[in-house]
């Protein structure tokens, strides 16, 4: 089951080889930009009110985000 939570979004994020920082990851395509280092600090990235939306996004219902269908972040793996 999954549960509405994943700790990397309060301590980690990705960098892409082009400045752009995701979420995670899961994100292979970019498709969830939080901004981009060639504009932004990261910390007013990491502040910013993209990151925080996205991590309310799953606070609430983290299995209707389609890079956190796959991941097996806060599941139970074993029994």
């Amino acid at each position: 089951e999954m549960s509405n939570h994943c700790w990397k979004l309060w301590n980690s994020s990705v960098m892409t080889w082009d400045g752009r920082v995701v979420p995670c990851c899961f994100d292979k395509d970019a498709s969830h930009q939080m901004g981009s280092m060639m504009t932004d600090s990261f910390r007013s990235i990491w502040r910013s009110k993209n990151y925080f939306q996205f991590r309310n996004a799953v606070l609430s219902s983290r299995k209707s985000i389609d890079i956190c269908q796959n991941c097996t972040e806060g599941t139970k793996v074993w029994a």
